[in-house]
């Protein structure tokens, strides 16, 4: 039977679409990796089948978890060496003496919100420790983010901010003590307590999320002269814990048995511990810089370092008891090159959630 010149072309295209898919798919499944032939199939080969997807890295914060400790962690290296970006393996977190599960982790290096806290009191000029202090805010700020915000605060008898927040780097004082000027006595009485309040109060109002103070200062907060502090140190310390602000401490060492005009002063090496408990149980640093040229300098590039990107790392606790108590937190971190060494820092702990008594039902 003769079929119609139609129809056999009709037919013709159907084999010749049926063709085209067949071979298309055939492309496509070797594009995939399903080819039939392909030994990497995992299909036919289970045991090449890839290991399990990671999670995809989250591009915001967490959400506020009740039972979520989030850490803010710094990692520093050797000799201000550019640092690479690490990756969630790297870490471990034990909370005392305890390994925990990481279940959060961020790389974080969203705007700051920074207060410089400076120690402007006229004994800072004895042994010339004001002019170690004279870099400090050009060093940090030259490479600063330019969303990134500060504000100024200067403190002798009482603190007061000279700055207010502002991203211009050029809004920074050159001089803390205009050179010529004439100075009030050289009276030890500091008010580096004040200050740091003062700062923790105003970086309420900051636009950035995160938030870290600089103090630096020579010590000697209103003690070396007899004189009452206005806030003592453990009001101020659970005041800081309590606030979302890393504190950082730069205290320009000096002779401490003789700072005073060589008066022995015991409130600077107090206040050194202060300031010590202050950074560590607010995931900041405390440091020490000598009396010397660069020594600020050098630290004020280490803490810029630090805070370039942090890392947010959050767990659940493997200790669910919710007593109210006080957990010691420990991060340690590996580096990817054997040659450099990496150091992390975080808050010292945490206290956990206290569960709230029944309310009393009156009978």
């Amino acid at each position: 039977m003769t079929l119609r010149r139609g129809t056999v072309i009709f037919i013709l295209v159907l084999i010749g679409t049926a063709l085209f898919v067949l071979v298309s798919h055939a492309q496509l499944a070797g594009q995939r990796g399903i080819n039939s032939q392909n030994p990497q199939n995992p299909q036919q080969n289970p045991q090449a089948r890839p290991a399990a997807a990671q999670p995809a890295v989250p591009t915001d914060p967490p959400p506020l978890e009740t039972d979520l400790v989030l850490l803010t962690v710094s990692v520093t290296g050797p000799e201000n060496k550019n640092l690479p970006l690490l990756s969630q393996d790297r870490f471990q977190v034990l909370e005392d003496g305890v390994a925990q599960k990481i279940s959060y982790f961020w790389a974080d290096s969203r705007p700051i919100s920074l207060g410089f806290l400076i120690d402007n009191s006229a004994w800072m000029d004895t042994n010339a420790k004001m002019d170690a202090v004279r870099d400090l805010l050009p060093t940090y700020l030259k490479n600063k983010n330019p969303a990134d915000e500060y504000f100024v605060v200067e403190f002798a008898s009482f603190p007061r901010m000279t700055v207010s927040y502002t991203t211009d780097a050029k809004q920074a004082p050159a001089l803390f003590h205009a050179e010529g000027a004439a100075l009030p006595p050289a009276v030890p009485n500091t008010a580096l307590n004040d200050a740091i309040y003062l700062g923790l109060e105003a970086i309420k109002e900051s636009a950035n999320p995160r938030k870290a103070l600089i103090a630096i200062t020579g010590g000697g907060d209103k003690g070396c002269d007899g004189t009452q502090q206005t806030m003592k140190g453990d009001q101020l310390l659970n005041f800081a814990i309590k606030q979302p602000v890393q504190i950082y401490s730069l205290l320009i060492s000096d002779d401490w048995g003789t700072a005073n005009n060589g008066m022995p002063c015991e409130q600077i090496p107090k206040d050194s511990n202060e300031l010590q408990e202050l950074a560590s149980n607010t995931g900041g640093k405390d440091f020490q810089a000598p009396n010397g040229e660069g020594g600020v300098a050098v630290i004020a590039m280490e803490i810029a370092r630090g805070l370039k990107t942090q890392y947010l790392v959050g767990y659940k606790s493997t200790n669910a008891a919710k007593d109210g108590k006080r957990r010691g937190v420990k991060v340690k971190v590996e580096s990817p090159d054997p040659s450099l060494k990496l150091k992390a820092w975080t808050k010292s702990g945490y206290y956990a959630a206290k569960e709230k008594a029944p309310a009393r039902t009156s009978k």
